[in-house]
């Protein structure tokens, strides 16, 4: 059986990855060795879920070669590290480095916490192309519940993020259905839409609290109360001062693709209708 590794989480874990242990890296490749310069996909599972990553052989030219696990290119693994891990992430990565402007300057931090403090990932090889993590120690704090929805809705990444905020929107969610509407009404700063598959009518709008807005079995606007599907954009606070010309944006470019109830021009390529009234028409 291949060697399980009792990784501490780290600041490196909500970024990219980890160097692998030199005692542990026969037992990453699990019999099929990867070249130096080279790397392969591999495939995470946790929780029933699969994620993808890649094995890494690096070939550094001023230190020694050294073998890595990284998953930076899959944003809903780095999103479940996060949001598992939520403690060591908000404690990480606020005191990543701090600017002291009398002595200018940079003082950083610890990578990991303190012992009794710090959180523990399971990562188990599987085979050459397969790996299993679980979750082995995980602090759980009163505020932890907090922490996780600010990490569903991304707040955390617009803080820490500080290299990607070239995007108007910070997150874009699939369609739901209105059951699940409980579990994201406190989303702040949004572009809302709301369908209703019977009638095919389609609304969208603005709020600055989701729920306060909206409320699931009532007549909304021009949309009759019997609406079944919800999706909504969230827009980075920067922009949120220009939310309503977004909205205003947002309707005209949609009702220029569907029907709409302002005879506004329109390919009219969907069998939907857009039901919105109160918006300009430029």
């Amino acid at each position: 059986m291949l060697t399980p590794y009792y990784k501490k989480v780290d600041r490196s874990m909500m970024d990219w990855g980890f160097t692998i242990p030199k005692k542990l890296c026969d037992d990453f490749q699990a019999g099929i060795p990867v070249k130096l310069g080279t790397s392969r996909n591999v495939t995470i599972i946790w929780d029933r879920k699969r994620y993808s990553a890649k094995l890494c052989h690096v070939n550094r030219t001023s230190a020694n070669p050294v073998y890595q696990l990284r998953w930076d290119s899959d944003k809903q693994l780095l999103k479940k590290i996060r949001k598992t891990f939520i403690q060591s992430y908000v404690i990480l990565k606020s005191e990543k480095e701090l600017f002291d402007k009398t002595k200018k300057e940079r003082k950083h931090f610890r990578t990991s916490l303190a012992s009794g403090k710090q959180e523990v990932l399971i990562i188990q090889p599987k085979n050459p192309k397969e790996l299993e993590f679980e979750v082995f120690i995980k602090i759980k704090g009163e505020w932890n519940e907090l922490f996780e929805r600010l990490a569903e809705e991304n707040v955390f990444g617009w803080v820490f993020d500080k290299g990607d905020k070239e995007y108007l929107i910070q997150r874009s969610t699939n369609w739901m259905k209105t059951k699940e509407f409980k579990k994201h009404d406190s989303a702040v700063n949004v572009i809302y839409y709301l369908a209703n598959t019977k009638k095919r009518t389609l609304y969208i709008g603005k709020a600055n609290i989701f729920g306060k807005r909206v409320k699931p079995g009532r007549q909304h606007q021009n949309m009759e109360g019997d609406w079944d599907l919800f999706k909504y954009d969230i827009i980075r606070p920067e922009f949120s001062n220009i939310l309503k010309r977004i909205e205003d944006h947002t309707i005209r470019t949609v009702s220029s693709i569907l029907l709409n109830d302002k005879d506004y021009p329109t390919l009219g390529l969907s069998g939907y209708r857009l039901v919105n009234k109160d918006w300009k028409k430029l």
